[in-house]
Formats: C-alpha cells, structure tokens, sequence
C-alpha cells in the first residue's frame, strides 16, 4: 500500500482531497498538509515528521506537492533523500491524484511514477487543438466521400 501525503499552498491539498472523495469516497491514508501563510520551510518539516510517525512502515509514501521547488516540495525532500520507500511528484491535479488513488492498493510506487508521467501528459489538453483535429479529421472524410 503506498500512503499518499498531499501538501500545497493555502488549501490546495484540502481541496483536492476533498474533490477527489466526490469521485473515490473517502480514502484510508490519505492525509493532506496545507501550507499556510505565515509558516516556512521548518514548520512544514514538523508537519510532515508527525504524519510520517503514523505511517506503517511497510508502506510506500508519495508526497504529490503543487509546485516542483516550492516550500511544500522543497520540506519533503530531506524525508525522500533518507528512505527509499518514499517519493515525490510535483504538479499534482485532480486526474493525477484519482490515478493515484485507482493504483496504489497493487502498484510499487516506481512503477506508478511511471505511469503517472503518462497520465500528466494525456490530463493537459487544450481545447482549440482538439477542435482543429476534429475540423481536419471531419474534412479527410468529406473527401473520402467525394
């Protein structure tokens, strides 16, 4: 099982935790840490150092942080350098953390990091490139049909 800790600024991880429950239920070792203004690099140390305490040690943990060198990335870093069950990606959103949460009961936390590269990039579309496929594609088969 990997445990999952969100963490971001203001209540961005509170959030997505609570968007992604509308989908998912509530979930078992999910635990979000916001950053809050006023704190700094330390205090969110602490934060993380409490939560870790009460994670079993067979779990895997992946930090998913909102911005890659932020606070909330840069504070993880230290538990990540000194235990290999753990890890860290930056970025997060709603699709990333519903994959998340579709895999982590059977999938090692390497692997779904992989996998998740792949999702982040399928997960940002922009709407006016697929209007043009849809345009061209529909415009080929006009002149199939000729």
């Amino acid at each position: 099982m990997i445990s999952v800790i969100i963490s971001g600024h203001g209540d961005f991880a509170t959030a997505l935790k609570g968007s992604s429950g509308m989908i998912f239920g509530e979930q078992d070792d999910l635990i979000t840490i916001p950053f809050l203004k006023g704190e700094g690099t330390q205090t969110l140390q602490e934060k993380y150092k409490q939560v870790l305490e009460g994670i079993p040690e067979e779990n895997e943990v992946l930090f998913l942080v909102d911005i890659f060198g932020g606070t909330p990335y840069n504070a993880a870093t230290p538990y990540i350098v000194q235990n290999q069950r753990m890890d860290m990606a930056s970025g997060v959103n709603l699709p990333i953390l519903l994959e998340v949460l579709s895999m982590r009961e059977n999938v090692p936390l390497k692997e779904m990091l992989n996998k998740l590269k792949k999702v982040n990039k399928e997960c940002f579309q922009v709407c006016s490139e697929h209007l043009q496929k849809i345009k061209e594609n529909s415009q080929v088969l006009e002149g199939d049909l000729l």
